[in-house]
C-alpha cells in the first residue's frame, strides 16, 4: 500500500525529487503561473490562480499540465468518466518524477466504486450512522476543549480532534489509538506530495505513516452484521441523501455487506485506509479555514451563535472561498476536445478548484465576491473529487460542520493569537501547521514567542 520505486535507493529518490522541485522554480521563474502556484511560496496563490483562469485551458508547457480554473470546465471534469485519477496503466500521474507519495488513494474506477459502497456511516468501515458521528464528534470537541488553556493552538486541536473521531468511528483499538493519531499527522502530506516534490524526510515519513496506517487498520475486526429483515428500503437514520457521486449502501444491507454482498477484508482494508488519510488533513484544513475566515470579519464569530443551521452555511462558504482542496489532478483516460483544445488519453489535467468556485460563472451574483456566510451561492466544488471516496465528502463536511458549531457555543469570545503559520510545500491543502488563538476576548494581538519565520523553517524540515 505504499509507493517505493523498485529501481532506485533513497539517493535516487531523492534526486528526483529534488529535480522535480528544480523543473518547478525553473518554469516559474520563466513565468509559468502555475509552476508558481506549485512552488508554494506564498500563502495566498490567488494571483497566480488568476492569471491561469485568464483562459479557460492553461497549458504549462515545461511542467506537460493542462490547468483550469473555468467552473464550466472544472465542473465537466470533476463529474466526467473521461477524467480520471490514475492513468490507463493504472499509474499515478508523474509517479517516477514524483516518488514517495504514498498510494492510499491510488484507485481505479472499478475499485473506486466498491469502496465507495463500503464508506457511508453505519457501513461496513464507519461504525455509526450520521447521527452517532455527529455525538462523538461533539463530545470530542468538548473534552479535547476542557483540556486546554486560555490560548491553545487551533491546527493541533483540530487534528487530535479528527484523528479520535476517525479512529472510533473506524474501530481502532484503545490501545493503538496513540499511533494511530501520530501516524496520519505523518501522512498528512499526502495530497500535497502528489502535485509538489517534499522533502526527503517528509516524503518517506509519508511511506512509513501509510504502511503503519495500513497494519493498524488491519488489525481492526470487522463488523458483525445483524440479521438482514426483508422490507422495503429505508431512508438512513440522518435522513441525508447519498453523497454525489457515491453509490452508497444497499438499504436493506447490513454494516458488513455492501451493496452487491459481503465486502472483502482487502476492500474494507482499502476503504478505511483512503478514507482516513483522504479525510484527517482535509477536514483539519477545513475547519481551520473556517474559523479563519469568520475571525478575520468584525461579528461574524458571534453570529455563529445564532442559528444551528449557521455552521453549515459557514462550512459551504469556506468551501467555495477557501476550500481544504485547491488542486484536484486528473487524468484523460481518452482522446478528447476540451475548450477547442486537443488533449490526447494520459495527458495531465489540474483544477484550481479554489478559482473555479469563485468566478463569476460560478456563483448565482457575479456583482459580489469575497466570502459571504450568508450569502446565496452555487454549490462549492471543494468536495467532488477529493479524497476520491464519496463517503469522505460527507464525513469531513459533518466533522467540520458539528465542530463549528460546538466551538462556536464553547468559546463565544475566540479571538486569533500571532504566530500563526501554514504549512511549507503545500499547494494542494494550504494547510495550517499553526494557528493560536485565545479564548480571552482581549488576547487576540498578544505577541508570539517565537517568529514564524523559525517555525516555517521547522515545519518545512
Amino acid at each position: 500500500m505504499t509507493t517505493v520505486p523498485p529501481d532506485g535507493d533513497p539517493a535516487t529518490w531523492a534526486r528526483r525529487l529534488q529535480l522535480t522541485r528544480a523543473a518547478q522554480w525553473f518554469a516559474g521563474n520563466h513565468g509559468d503561473p502555475y509552476a508558481l502556484i506549485l512552488r508554494a511560496e506564498t500563502d495566498d496563490p490567488t494571483p497566480y490562480e488568476r492569471q491561469v483562469a485568464a483562459q479557460p485551458l492553461f497549458r504549462s508547457e515545461q511542467l506537460d499540465t493542462w490547468v483550469t480554473g473555468d467552473a464550466a470546465l472544472a465542473r465537466e471534469v470533476l463529474t466526467d468518466d473521461r477524467f480520471g485519477w490514475l492513468t490507463r496503466a493504472g499509474q499515478r500521474p508523474a509517479e517516477r518524477t514524483l516518488p514517495l507519495a504514498g498510494t492510499a488513494l491510488d484507485h481505479g474506477p472499478e475499485a473506486r466504486r466498491r469502496l465507495d459502497a463500503l464508506t457511508a456511516p453505519g457501513g461496513p468501515v464507519l461504525r455509526a450512522d450520521a447521527e452517532g458521528a455527529r455525538a462523538r464528534v461533539e463530545e470530542t470537541t468538548a473534552a479535547l476543549l476542557d483540556g486546554l488553556g486560555e490560548r491553545f493552538d487551533l491546527a493541533v486541536l483540530a487534528r487530535r480532534l479528527v484523528a479520535s473521531v476517525l479512529a472510533d468511528l473506524l474501530g481502532v483499538p484503545a490501545a493503538r489509538r496513540g499511533r494511530f493519531t501520530e501516524a496520519l499527522a505523518a501522512a498528512g502530506r499526502t495530497l500535497d506530495s502528489r502535485l509538489c516534490p517534499q522533502t526527503v524526510a517528509n516524503a518517506l515519513a509519508t511511506v512509513a505513516a501509510t504502511a503503519e496506517l495500513t497494519g493498524l487498520l488491519g488489525e481492526v475486526p470487522p463488523v458483525t452484521p445483524p440479521p438482514v429483515r426483508p422490507g422495503p428500503a429505508t431512508p438512513s437514520a440522518a435522513g441525508e441523501a447519498a453523497p454525489e457521486g457515491g453509490s452508497g449502501v444497499a438499504p436493506d444491507a447490513g454494516p458488513g455487506v455492501a451493496a452487491d454482498g459481503p465486502a472483502s477484508a482487502d476492500d474494507r482494508l482499502a476503504a478505511a485506509l483512503a478514507l482516513a488519510v483522504g479525510t484527517a488533513e482535509p477536514a483539519t484544513t477545513l475547519l481551520c479555514n473556517a474559523v479563519r475566515a469568520l475571525l478575520d470579519r468584525p461579528g461574524q464569530w458571534a453570529l455563529l451563535r445564532e442559528g444551528p443551521g449557521r455552521a453549515a452555511v459557514v462550512v459551504e462558504e469556506t468551501l467555495r472561498c477557501f476550500p481544504p482542496v485547491r488542486l484536484e489532478s486528473r487524468v484523460v483516460q481518452q482522446d478528447v476536445i476540451l475548450a477547442g483544445q486537443f488533449l490526447p488519453a494520459d495527458s495531465h489535467l489540474v483544477v484550481l478548484v479554489a478559482m473555479a468556485n469563485r468566478g463569476p460563472r460560478a456563483v448565482t451574483d457575479p456583482d459580489r465576491d469575497g466570502f459571504h456566510p450568508g450569502g446565496s451561492r452555487a454549490p462549492a466544488l471543494g468536495m467532488t473529487g477529493v479524497p476520491q471516496l464519496a463517503g469522505a465528502g460527507s464525513l469531513i463536511r459533518l466533522v467540520v460542520t458539528t465542530a463549528l458549531r460546538t466551538l462556536g457555543e464553547a468559546v463565544p469570545a475566540l479571538r486569533p493569537a500571532s504566530g500563526g503559520v501554514r504549512w511549507r510545500r503545500s499547494p494542494v491543502l494550504l494547510g495550517h501547521a499553526r494557528f493560536p488563538v485565545t479564548r480571552a476576548g482581549d488576547g487576540g494581538h498578544r505577541s508570539d514567542d517565537r517568529p514564524a519565520t523559525e517555525e516555517a523553517a521547522r515545519c518545512a524540515s
